[in-house]
Parts: C-alpha cells; structure tokens; sequence
C-alpha cells in the first residue's frame, strides 16, 4: 500500500472492554524471534509491529475484524507455532505478543484499491486496529522472546478456558477473567518489539 494512500486514514478512537482475542500468525524459520513471516508476498503481514497495527497492511479475516469492534474487544493476542532457530521451543504454540488497540479506521477503500488480495470485497466495511499509546509515547504493544513468550500447553489451554485444537483458523475469544490471566503472563517481561522490527527487517534484505 502506498505512502499516500496511508497517509489518509482517519483514525477514531476507539471504547473498548477489557476483553480480548487470539490470532495465529506464521513464524519465520530462519529468524531466532518468532517473528512474522518474510517473503516477498506476505512483507506486511500481521503482526505489523512496525506500525502496532492489524488488518491494516492485509487483509484476511475482515469479518473477525468487524467482529472485534462490534462486541468492543479491547486486547489481540498473537499466537504461533515457532519455527525459528531455538531448537528447544520448536513447533511449540506460543502467545508472543499483543496490542491495546486504541482506535480504529474503514480501510476497505484502500484495501480494495492498493492490496492485490482481501477479503472485503463483498463487505460493508474493513476495519483496522491500531494500539493505544501509553503515558511515555509509546505503543501499547509487547512482544516477547521465544523464551519468555506464554506456551499454550494443555494446562496453559485449560487455564485460559479453551478447549478447542489450535490450528491456523483458530480465533479464541476470551471474557474479562481470562483476558486479565493472560495480560499478566506479560508482566515483568522485556519487551522485544524494537528487535522483532530489526529481525524482520534483516530477513527483508
């Protein structure tokens, strides 16, 4: 998407509930940070920690998206299944990081003109989330290692309330309680988004 075409959102803020989802995205396999994957058709994928974005650079699942706002979500999660260098955490799912989304913005019109693919063609609208800024400037966005990030093992599972198999598809919703469980699964954790951002950027070169 172009500069320009960016540069012309209009974004609204955004109320929201202490409650959250958890999206999967792909892991690169030639990174040691699970971040997002880096060929050249997926280059802005989600996670967009550069811009502590979602659904604005692509556009897959515009339903959910809509979804999210309507019932007034107020966290997203990441989740993948790692597949990067630490052998030790190989394949395992893991939540490795989230946003406070802060406000909102309709990029159908941008989607339909700029991506080549989405999945709003036949919609209303296509919302974007982007995170809230905290007191010091800063995105409302964490992201961790592969060693400090929330392994979804079977009592993980448990504990969150989900008794679904995890796969690509899988979007877990999550009320108050377990929103709070996981958010403190952050707490303490050095946040690794700045690096996320340079490994990415390297795998990109």
């Amino acid at each position: 998407m172009s500069i320009s075409g960016i540069s012309n959102i209009s974004w609204q803020g955004y109320r929201h509930k202490e409650i959250g989802v958890i999206v999967y995205y792909d892991s690169n396999e030639t990174a040691l940070l699970p971040i997002r994957t880096t060929t050249s058709k997926n280059v802005d994928d989600d996670p967009n920690y550069e811009s502590a974005t979602y659904g604005l650079y692509s556009c897959s699942s515009s339903r959910h998206r809509a979804n999210f706002v309507k019932n007034k979500y107020g966290y997203v999660f990441f989740m993948t299944k790692y597949q990067g260098r630490n052998e030790k955490f190989k394949d395992k799912i893991m939540v490795t990081g989230f946003y406070k989304i802060g406000s909102i913005a309709d990029v159908q019109k941008l989607h339909l003109r700029y991506l080549q693919k989405n999945s709003c063609f036949s919609e209303k609208l296509c919302y974007a989330l982007k995170s809230s800024v905290n007191e010091k400037g800063e995105n409302d966005a964490v992201f961790l290692s592969e060693e400090d990030a929330y392994i979804l093992n079977p009592s993980a599972l448990k504990s969150l309330g989900i008794d679904k198999k995890i796969t690509k598809a899988t979007k877990i919703e999550l009320d108050e309680e377990h929103t709070k469980k996981l958010l403190k699964k952050f707490e303490g954790k050095d946040n690794k988004i700045s690096d996320y951002i340079k490994q990415t950027q390297q795998n990109l070169s």
